[in-house]
This record gives structure tokens, sequence and C-alpha cells, in this order.
């Protein structure tokens, strides 16, 4: 076990550099599912616009379940001109599935509120599309939401109508149809019928605007949502990142994160297990780190920082349980470490929490 009383001085965590960085760009396959049901709407045959070697329905997917971009484009340049649609992107929108977004769309789905799950998947977007980019912020009441897309990309406006809508759609299944955003704001030009955009969205949508934007009231998206599973989001989010560190093999500090998490519950997780977990030596893995501005320790602890908050908000699960899934010894090692991080007992932690 690791000693304890090493690590109350680490800058833990969000300090670590690479942390969640991306570098094979690359799009999460199922999430073409719902391209394929669209081009089904229009009564064409996905099969003629989608290669056999990048999407099939229940096949076994590329790629360890990505495909490249140019792949996906190409499919979707390919459906545009076939069915010489305009309001594509929005029919595209109406087809998305919390299940083409593999975990990250079952952690929305699990989500506490339309803000919580936003920031999800802002956070985590990049598991299934690494071009994404989408940025909050708060002002007078209303959460925005604005996407930023690449210079270079093929049918830009056709993808800013099927990220803004999408992002309705997904909000729409948690908390119900009846959901209106404050205001949509797009830079394309107005189209030459904007009635789908203006149905779909529910308000009269603002073209020729300086950004892609969709905002929402904040008592809207931060009602608390019936399906709301802290324990599910947790799973999910677990998952989520060993597919991330799975992404860029080469990243030492992520591959370390993920071996870590995995063996926290095993209560045997340190450098040396690490470092065999990752087929080296504790020597090389502690001098690749080192030379990454990080180390085991502060991995460890900032894993067992993130992950506890998630555990302390499962009711079912008591403190002596979340102790040994962080890989403590016993529980009074756990409350000394929680007590330096954030100044109380993890039980008193729990108690505010339940109460706000």
């Amino acid at each position: 076990m690791v000693d304890e009383t090493a690590d109350c001085h680490e800058n833990e965590w969000d300090g670590l550099p690479g942390k969640q960085q991306y570098i094979a760009m690359t799009v999460f396959a199922p999430v073409i599912g719902a391209l394929w049901r669209t081009i089904e709407s229009y009564g064409i045959d996905p099969c003629s616009v989608i290669d056999e070697n990048v999407y099939r329905p229940g096949s076994d997917l590329p790629m360890n379940g990505r495909i490249s971009p140019k792949d996906y484009d190409k499919a979707q340049v390919k459906a545009l001109a076939l069915v010489n649609d305009p309001a594509f992107g929005i029919r595209l929108a109406k087809y998305l599935h919390p299940s083409h977004l593999g975990a990250l769309g079952h952690a929305w789905m699990a989500s506490s509120s339309l803000k919580d799950a936003i920031h999800r998947l802002i956070r985590f977007g990049a598991m299934y599309n690494e071009r994404m980019n989408l940025v909050a912020s708060e002002v007078d009441e209303l959460l925005k939401v604005e996407t930023h897309l690449d210079q270079g990309l093929v049918v830009p406006d056709m993808k800013v109508d099927s990220h803004l809508a999408g992002l309705l759609a997904l909000c729409r299944l948690n908390f119900g149809p009846s959901l209106l955003p404050a205001f949509v704001r797009m830079q394309g030009k107005t189209p030459p019928d904007p009635t789908p955009w203006h149905e779909y969205f529910g308000v009269k949508v603002q073209f020729n605007q300086p950004e892609n934007c969709i905002a929402f009231r904040l008592q809207d998206v931060t009602k608390l949502l019936t399906g709301s599973s802290p324990m599910l989001v947790a799973l999910h989010e677990d998952v989520i990142k060993r597919q991330i560190a799975d992404l860029n093999r080469s990243d030492i500090i992520n591959r370390a994160i993920s071996a870590t998490m995995e063996q926290l519950p095993s209560g045997g997780v340190s450098e040396a297990s690490v470092a065999s977990a990752l087929n080296m030596t504790k020597r090389t893995l502690h001098r690749k780190l080192c030379e990454q501005g990080a180390s085991f320790r502060k991995i460890l602890t900032g894993v067992r920082k993130e992950m506890v908050q998630r555990y302390l908000a499962e009711p079912t699960y008591s403190v002596t349980e979340i102790s040994f899934m962080l890989g403590y010894t016993n529980t009074s090692a756990f409350s000394r470490a929680f007590r330096r991080w954030h100044g109380v007992s993890p039980t008193q932690a729990r108690g505010v929490s339940n109460h706000r």
C-alpha cells in the first residue's frame, strides 16, 4: 500500500499535464447508427451510402469501436447528395439515441439534472467525436452552450444543425418534450424555408449570428431529474475514462490512470503493480511520469479524490465500503486522507451533501 501520509501536499489530478487529451482523431462508431436510421427515414437503403467496412448494425465494430472522421464525413456528404434536404441535420437529431453514445449516453440518462448532463457531455464529448468542441457559460439566468467547429470541416452548417438539435433531443429525453430553449443562434445564412428549424426548436432560430449556440433557462436545467442515479453515473464514467485512456496508448498518464482505477478495489494498488500492468519496471514508470511532470502519487490521489465524491453521493455505500473500494486497508486511513483533502470527515461531508 502507498504511504498515505506523504500525499497531502500534492497538487493532484487537475494539474496533471496531458490528462484526458486526445491525439488520434476518431469518431465513436455507434454514432453512425443515427445517420443510418436517418437515411432509412427517407426511404433510402443505408447500405448504398455507408461502406460495409465502416458500419453495419449488429456487426463487429472496426478500430476498437472507432471510425475515421473521413469515413464519417464521406457518409454524411453522400447522404446529403441523395436526399437533397437542407434540414437534414435537424432530421438527423431526431434519430439520435443515448445508446449511440455508449457509456456516455447511459451516464447522460442517469444524470441528476440537465446542467449536470451537459457538463458531462462537454467533459467527455471527445469520447464519441474528438472534433466536437462544446463550451458552456452561465449568464442572465441562462446556461448557454456554444459549438465551435474546426476550420475546413465539410458541410459545416449541417454539423451545427445536428450538434445543437442533437443536444436538445438528448435534453428532451431526460426532461420531457415540453423543454424549450431560451434562444438558438447560428452563423449560417437563413435557409429558404426556416420552418423545420423553428418547429423543431420551438423558438424562432436566429441566423446570420456571430456564434453557434443554444441557451436554456437555469430553472429548467437545474431541475432534479427523476432518472437520476449517482451510482449508475459513477459506473459509466469509469467505463468512459478507461476508453479515453485507451484512445492514446502512448499517453503514459492516461494509461497509468486507467490501470490505477482498475486496481483500486483490489486493495493492492502500488506504483509497482501499475508498472507491471503496463509491462514496465517501477523505475521506468517513475521516469516516464516525471518526464511529463507527473507522479504515481499524484495520479493515485487524484483518482481517489474524484471517485470518492461519486461514492459518497450514493447512499447505499457505507463509509467502510467506500474506503475499501478506494484501495485503503482500513477506514481510519481513508478518513485521515479525506480530512486532509476537505477539512471534514467523510460522514460529515455526506451529511452536508444530503441536506443541500
